[in-house]
């Protein structure tokens, strides 16, 4: 029996064609702001951006790959007993292939670039506070560039690890903040799908 239930299957093509598009104008969107507060605030506060969105990368690439590798037999146990965020979690497994792609290749890799420029912006504080920098800006670029490439990909590595074992616990906590959302900002994830599903019981 296959992990998750069947579904329609999508052109890889189109599929590819639209989640290209829409980390396109996310990374368009989000970019410039990070860069300009960036810039704009301290080194503290600019070390911070890019430390916030390094981190930000990491968690979601932890909560998709623990999407695809998640079961949905517990969900539908604690579901039964009306535990919160459970039927939202299954709601994620249930489109797994959707939040993989959306929280570990889009939101996880536009963090990625994003932070690059976010480190530039670092080095470009530091140089304002210290003129005597400049001749080092190209060598302090690449530092501060490779440093941030080294806490993702070391943070992705281990929380990896962990959402592999743990994905039930991330999902449900996850799930029980979807559910916040949609009852008190009435924000709905994959309303459609819960909906189908509800109907066939």
């Amino acid at each position: 029996m296959s992990r998750h239930p069947r579904r329609r299957q999508t052109n890889p093509l189109t599929r590819g064609l639209i989640f290209g598009l829409l980390a396109f104008f996310l990374a368009l969107f989000v970019s410039f702001p990070s860069r300009e507060a960036a810039e704009r605030l301290n080194i503290s506060g600019a070390s911070l951006i890019l430390l916030f969105i390094v981190a930000l990368g990491v968690l979601f690439d932890m909560i998709g790959v623990a999407a695809a590798s998640a079961r949905e037999e517990p969900f539908n146990a604690m579901a039964a007993r009306r535990v919160r965020g459970a039927r939202h979690a299954l709601d994620l497994v249930h489109n797994a292939d959707t939040v993989a792609a959306v929280c570990a290749d889009m939101v996880g890799d536009i963090a990625g670039t994003v932070s690059g420029a976010a480190a530039a912006a670092v080095v470009f504080r530091a140089i304002a506070v210290a003129p005597q920098l400049t001749p080092l800006q190209t060598v302090a670029d690449a530092a501060v560039v490779a440093l941030a490439a080294g806490l993702t990909v070391g943070g992705k590595a281990a929380c990896k690890v962990y959402a592999l074992r743990s994905w039930t616990q991330i999902l449900l906590a996850v799930g029980k903040l979807m559910w916040w959302l949609e009852r008190y900002l009435h924000i709905r994830f994959f309303a459609a799908t819960r909906t189908r599903r509800e109907r066939r019981r």
